[in-house]
């Protein structure tokens, strides 16, 4: 995401009980974690969502939630679903 490198993790569930949750720029080896003990369009937007806080960091935490949860709808909308297998 915009010259920085996260590993993408799915996880039955996270620690934290969030659905999804990533590491700042700085951390070494960083990850962005997504629990699959949601929904698809849940999990899509999720992802979605932990992927614009790491491409736009500075972006407000409202404008972010709004973005993926529009986003992640048009996209299940035109078929995408979640293969966890």
């Amino acid at each position: 995401m915009r010259g920085h490198h996260w590993e993408l993790i799915f996880v039955e569930r996270l620690p934290s009980g969030d659905c999804g949750e990533m590491d700042p720029i700085g951390v070494p080896g960083k990850e962005i974690r997504v629990s699959l003990h949601q929904t698809d369009i849940d999990i899509i937007d999720t992802l979605i969502h932990e992927l614009l806080h790491a491409a736009l960091p500075d972006i407000c935490e409202e404008a972010v939630t709004e973005t993926a949860t529009d986003i992640a709808k048009v996209l299940y909308r035109l078929g995408v679903r979640v293969d966890n297998e």
